[in-house]
């Protein structure tokens, strides 16, 4: 596989535009039996007694998992099948899935069972009744490994710290949203988790739901030190996201005029120490160099966050951060 290719395959159920929902499922770093899991999500899905699609996107290392979801399109015009030709992560997958879907209503499903299937009518109903613009759902885990619930409870609690936010499971791959929500995000990196974050961020209405878990979900998950590491990284980055994105001034400048007020004070008691109290050279100051050191560094602090105000009111016009929720005449 050289290029990215796309196959889509059935003459219905994929190309019609009034597809009601459209169930995206990136298939990136691990998978269960997907051909199990499409059986199951596809017959509650059809309980609703409205049209849908599934889009997969597979990783080209998921070469198992290629085989599985192509033989199954075969059988069912509901599948549309996109293969990237290179690792690019969840995030990318996730976006290639939201340009190509039709569907009134916008899914995306983990490529591993964690919910039972009878949960996606409730989230269906919760967007069909305008209770929200976005529903994630909220793992019950009675049955979860003590573990698992405990680095769960830790990656909330600091994600809460720095975020703010209410949401108790941020990692749950089930979601469901309308359709302009999915297109107003173009996540990179390993954002695709914080989605509902952000989306409340933009004035957006997301709302919670405690499900049932899987059994299959609930054995023990322990990750490489590295895995948290760059989870706790993650969560630094929405942070500067959420309150510097649109103000770089208030980081870099603050930050910047420290430094420099820090290292002007230290200049002033040498300068005073050397001309009124007969101290010794200021040549002989290490003191001297890292005063001087800081100023320097917090002028350029501060000149990025200068920058950073010019590049965001440069491109302000191309991109809106805010939702209007109703107009009045």
């Amino acid at each position: 596989m050289d290029t990215e290719v796309k196959i889509a395959v059935g003459s219905e159920g994929i190309v019609k535009q009034d597809t009601e929902i459209s169930v995206i499922v990136p298939v990136v770093e691990r998978s269960d039996n997907l051909e199990r899991l499409f059986l199951l999500y596809y017959e509650e899905l059809s309980k609703i007694k409205k049209s849908f699609e599934f889009i997969f996107i597979i990783d080209a290392r998921m070469k198992n998992a290629y085989d599985e979801i192509r033989q199954l399109s075969r059988k069912n015009p509901n599948i549309q099948l996109i293969i990237f030709p290179r690792t690019f992560g969840e995030s990318n997958a996730l976006s290639v899935g939201f340009q190509n879907a039709k569907g009134r209503y916008v899914f995306t499903l983990s490529s591993y069972l964690q919910v039972e299937p009878e949960e996606t009518k409730r989230l269906y109903d919760a967007l069909n009744n305008n209770e929200c613009d976005m529903v994630i759902c909220r793992r019950s885990r009675e049955n979860d490994a003590f573990f698992n619930r405990v680095q769960t409870f830790l990656f909330h609690k600091i994600l809460r710290f720095f975020t703010g936010t209410k949401f108790g499971d941020i990692s749950c791959g089930l979601r469901a949203m309308r359709r302009e929500v999915a297109e107003a995000f173009d996540v990179y990196g390993d954002l695709h988790r914080f989605i509902p974050i952000l989306a409340e961020h933009q004035g957006l209405r997301v709302k919670e739901l405690v499900v049932k878990q899987r059994k299959e979900d609930t054995c023990l998950r322990v990750y490489k030190i590295s895995t948290y590491l760059y989870r706790l990284i993650d969560i630094v980055t929405l942070f500067f996201l959420l309150r510097f994105t649109y103000r770089p001034m208030r980081f870099f400048g603050l930050i910047g005029s420290i430094l420099i007020l820090f290292g002007g004070a230290i200049n002033a008691f040498l300068i005073y120490n050397r001309l009124f109290t007969q101290g010794f050279a200021l040549r002989d100051k290490p003191s001297l160099f890292l005063a001087s050191l800081l100023i320097v560094i917090g002028i350029q602090i501060f000149a990025i966050g200068f920058i950073g105000e010019i590049i965001i009111y440069t491109h302000s016009k191309k991109g809106k951060h805010f939702n209007v929720k109703e107009m009045i005449e």
